[in-house]
């Protein structure tokens, strides 16, 4: 998996075009895990939302037991990625937070490591 420019580079929050490209580059992300993981549709939702205490953007992909999250903080940083267990789409407190090493998903070892472990969490085989 090639890793979008937008994650790799810190954005200024002022900025419409880059939290633009942000977005759509975090959505289609998610919709590729989704897809690789071979969810249908109505299996998962893709969300967007604000937590206002840090200021960060969260995109997360959620099923019936599965939270991926790819989280935006402000400053320098760049892009966290991370899973947890949930019981429902709108539980989201769930399990710890289990962080992806950004990295790794450059690698098809790393990436197919990865799909591996989610598919066991969202309770899919193979």
């Amino acid at each position: 998996m090639k890793l979008p420019k937008s994650f790799l580079r810190p954005q200024a929050p002022g900025n419409p075009a880059a939290c633009l490209s942000l977005r759509r580059d975090a959505c289609r992300m998610l919709r590729r895990f989704a897809g690789d993981m071979a969810l249908r549709p109505r299996d998962y939702t893709i969300r967007e939302h604000r937590q206002r205490r840090r200021e960060v953007a969260v995109f997360a992909l959620q099923t019936e037991s599965l939270l991926l999250e790819i989280q935006h903080p402000p400053g320098p940083d760049g892009i966290r990625m991370s899973y947890r267990t949930c019981r429902g789409r709108n539980d989201l407190s769930g399990g710890r937070n289990n962080a992806i090493d950004l990295p790794s998903l450059s690698t098809d070892e790393g990436y197919t490591n990865l799909l591996t472990t989610l598919r066991v969490v969202a309770g899919r085989r193979s």
